[in-house]
């Protein structure tokens, strides 16, 4: 499982690697470091405004749902949901029918276990533009979105940097948008992506045991001096 995101790029590159502009564009702040233990938004493109960018708390709740994203997380982590959710729990099921997003991110924060450490990496595309995770999305009672990544088992490079679990996110490529957010379902080829992801050309750079704990707001580019020689 993922918990932590980054998506530290400007508004600009995000719009011209898409073909997509932001429903509310002064809203838009590059973050480093987007944390799924903390109610966060994140940039969404949806089946419903395929062309566009809007925002969604990231944690997937019942559609409707009434209560605080606390108080549903408390009970029940979706940051991120597998197949077998999508296809048995019900009101997942309904999100995977109806309501498909693509999540925006420069990159992701996978963990691996070593001589009794726990060390960080910076999962990104080899040519640094931002991508497209697999999601889910619903749209609670007071009208705001809220999502979560569709995971599968983790490939040959990233288990190579991530082995506190098997999964992790799908990554879509812009060639593959349109399948993702297609309005017919089709269950069994959105199964094929999910358990055959596109293959897509990534790095991972070690992050500093420093990089979380020093890491201001403001500070949206990855400095050299958190990348482990």
């Amino acid at each position: 499982m993922i918990y932590k995101l980054s998506n530290a790029v400007e508004r600009a590159a995000i719009e011209e690697e898409f073909g997509v502009h932001f429903k509310y564009p002064h809203l838009y702040t590059p973050n480093t470091i987007i944390d799924g233990f903390k109610e966060t938004n994140v940039c969404v493109v949806t089946a419903q405004e395929n062309h566009k960018v809007s925002y969604a708390i990231w944690g997937l709740m019942p559609q409707n749902f009434k209560e605080d994203w606390y108080i549903f997380q408390n009970n029940a982590n979706t940051l991120n949901v597998q197949l077998q959710d999508l296809e048995r729990v019900e009101w997942m099921k309904e999100s995977f029918v109806k309501r498909r997003c693509l999540v925006i991110v420069s990159g992701f924060y996978t963990h691996l276990l070593k001589n009794g450490k726990t060390y960080t990496y910076y999962v990104t595309q080899k040519n640094g533009k931002p991508f497209y995770l697999a999601g889910v999305y619903n749209v609670l009672e007071d009208g705001f979105q809220c999502c979560a990544l569709v995971t599968s088992k983790t490939n040959a490079f990233v288990s190579s940097y991530h082995d506190i679990s098997s999964q992790a996110p799908i990554i879509i490529p812009k060639d593959y948008a349109e399948s993702w957010l297609a309005h017919n379902f089709d269950g069994n080829s959105l199964a094929e992506i999910i358990n055959n992801p596109p293959e897509v050309e990534l790095k991972a750079n070690l992050m500093h045991d420093e990089f979380f704990k020093s890491l201001r707001p403001t500070d949206y580019i990855l400095h050299p001096n958190f990348l482990e020689k």
